[in-house]
């Protein structure tokens, strides 16, 4: 402090040099007070999420505070879904979505509803053992409409059906057990191929104000598929069936093509509807091995992912288009990765401590 009180002090014998000194001092001052935004939220021109767990953020001060914190926007990261809402048939419990509703109302945070209609282990069991195509067409129509009328006018919008097309055909998903023999609700196989657009226009009646999304992963290395959610919405379109916005999972490692991303995101856009990043996480594992030691280099190349792929959705998704990124999970120690390959895993901006890692500053300088 005495050195620039020095400078200061000579530089009034000479109206140039003050000028000079006056702009020298202020670019350092500027240069030792240059700042990171407080949270994700205050850096970002559009809304950052996670999907949340109602009961960490009860339970987990911590998890709670980064949550209130770094979020515009929350995702329910299981308790919407039907298994849990309607575990028994003509049952339905609304108790820990409402708690996680009630706390983003109170804190003026957005909510997006996940999801209505899933084929995989969050369909309720009653529901899978159906096998006629009217009974199971009603049974979801009444989920439908209880579930989206009980959250109507509370919740921004909806995915409203998850993971339709299969990933070797790219067609409707027909099978009725999956590859671990686990029963799945087969839709296309029992209700048609059109199901989704019926189930568009039942979750159109029982929130007229809700935007609706569909929900899919792996546009960013399956070609198929992405061709297969564009033709979806080409259709939509002509039939005048309700559809708002795209969700892109991006669940991706630091290995997916850069090309592949920037592909499915350019596509996404240009179908003219919002585009939604809805589960994004960047494993530093893929080769799944057991006792992965991280390593500064794979958080470098982690941090280059993560800027990527928020570079380039701000880039290309036009402002009107930019529903948001969500991060499905809020730090490593509550990732379903680690869980789903029984691997070590290192997927999210905060590590398990809720400090912020090299993958945090990527999304920083990803909206730059």
């Amino acid at each position: 402090m005495k050195y620039f009180k020095k400078i200061v002090s000579l530089s009034l014998t000479s109206g140039k040099t003050v000028a000079f000194l006056i702009i020298f001092i202020a670019c350092e001052k500027g240069e030792s007070q240059v700042a990171k935004p407080a949270t994700l939220q205050d850096a970002s021109s559009f809304p950052v999420g996670f999907a949340i767990d109602p009961t960490a953020m009860k339970d987990n001060a911590t998890y709670q505070k980064t949550v209130l914190d770094h979020a515009g926007s929350f995702t329910a990261e299981n308790v919407m879904k039907p298994s849990r809402i309607n575990a028994q048939k003509g049952v339905f419990s609304f108790d820990k979505a409402d708690y996680l509703i009630d706390v983003a109302q109170a804190q003026g945070k957005r909510v997006h509803a996940h999801t209505f209609v899933w084929y995989t282990n969050t369909a309720p069991a009653w529901m899978k053992q159906i096998k006629d195509s009217t009974e199971l067409e009603t049974a979801l129509k009444t989920y439908i409409q209880t579930v989206g009328t009980h959250f109507k006018g509370k919740v921004a919008s909806w995915d409203v059906v998850n993971e339709a097309f299969d990933n070797t055909t790219g067609e409707i998903r027909m099978a009725s057990v999956d590859d671990k023999g686990q029963t799945l609700l087969n839709l296309g196989g029992v209700i048609g191929k059109d199901y989704v657009a019926r189930m568009f226009q039942y979750a159109h009646h029982a929130d007229p104000g809700a935007l609706l999304f569909y929900n899919e992963y792996g546009q960013e290395t399956n070609a198929k598929k992405l061709d297969a959610v564009l033709k979806m919405v080409t259709d939509f379109k002509k039939r005048s069936i309700p559809i708002h916005g795209l969700g892109l999972q991006m669940h991706i490692n630091i290995n997916t093509p850069n090309v592949g991303i920037e592909n499915a995101i350019q596509k996404y856009a240009d179908t003219g509807l919002m585009v939604h990043i809805s589960e994004l996480d960047i494993a530093v594992n893929p080769a799944k091995t057991k006792d992965l030691t991280i390593t500064a280099e794979l958080l470098e190349k982690q941090y280059e992912k993560y800027k990527f792929v928020v570079n380039t959705y701000k880039r290309i998704v036009p402002v009107k288009q930019q529903f948001g990124i969500t991060m499905w999970g809020v730090s490593d120690a509550n990732s379903w990765i680690p869980g789903f390959c029984s691997c070590t895993d290192f997927p999210l901006l905060f590590d398990s401590q809720y400090k912020t890692k090299r993958a945090y500053d990527g999304f920083l300088d990803g909206l730059k």
